[in-house]
């Protein structure tokens, strides 16, 4: 539990663990839109860790501290500092926390409460699920920086909405509020900022009651089917199914 003690100084994050065995990760870097620097992405990605073998964690919420970002993406202060090429790479190498979120074998939420651009909505795009506040904005605007997305979000977006709606975002940088995305089906609901808290609490509350074991094996095929052939993944599907009868059936021996 070293990983997840809520008392544990941190620069960036701020983590809670709840008897139902949700634990939330608030983005708590404010005075800078909760963008993402060197320490928040070592941070998640120590308490990612510690999640992931944690048998009293059984769901993950993301969240940012205020309620006006949730992450504005990449701290461009610390960014803009003089850098070798090899450093710039590690720096965004540095960025593979989301694929941490994103493989974590918990269900993982994520509470839109404000502005999510760029690598921010790339890790609420990770996340297994997306509830969102109706005034909250998301977006991937690398472009109009001249950049492009770096963490993932070319692949996951895509395979959220089609190609065709991705590459209009993606090229022009649009910005969505809340009953826009989720509209296209980019997120699982819009609710009310007022009501944000509540409703995420509810669904959390309602993953945690789950199985855990058939929770991880779901989401197991569900990864798979995203890199599978069909059959490859109707496969895996059954393996988590004998696997998970298997363990019912030790249980009541």
């Amino acid at each position: 539990m070293s990983g997840l003690q809520p008392e544990r100084s941190r620069e960036a994050i701020e983590v809670d663990l709840d008897d139902r065995g949700v634990l939330t990760i608030t983005l708590a870097r404010p005075e800078a839109a909760n963008s993402r620097n060197q320490a928040m992405r070592r941070e998640l990605a120590e308490v990612y860790t510690a999640a992931g073998i944690d048998d009293a964690v059984r769901v993950v919420v993301l969240t940012g501290k205020g309620d006006r970002h949730f992450c504005a993406g990449m701290d461009l202060k610390e960014a803009g500092q003089p850098e070798t090429p090899v450093a710039r790479r590690e720096r965004l190498r540095s960025a593979r926390d989301i694929e941490q979120l994103a493989r974590l074998p918990r269900p993982t939420v994520a509470a839109i409460n404000g502005y999510a651009l760029g690598g921010g909505f790339e890790m609420a795009l990770a996340c297994d699920m997306r509830v969102m506040a109706t005034d909250a904005k998301v977006g991937l605007t690398e472009v109009r920086h001249g950049l492009m997305p770096g963490g993932g979000g070319t692949q996951r977006l895509p395979r959220l909405i089609g190609a065709a709606k991705a590459a209009e975002l993606l090229y022009l940088g649009k910005v969505l509020d809340g009953p826009a995305a989720e509209q296209l089906g980019l997120v699982n609901a819009a609710v009310p900022a007022a009501d944000l808290h509540d409703r995420v609490s509810t669904l959390a509350g309602a993953l945690a009651e789950q199985s855990p074991s058939a929770l991880r094996a779901i989401k197991e095929s569900l990864l798979a089917s995203a890199e599978l052939p069909l059959s490859a993944g109707i496969e895996k599907e059954l393996d988590g199914l004998l696997f998970l009868i298997q363990e019912q059936q030790a249980a009541k021996d």
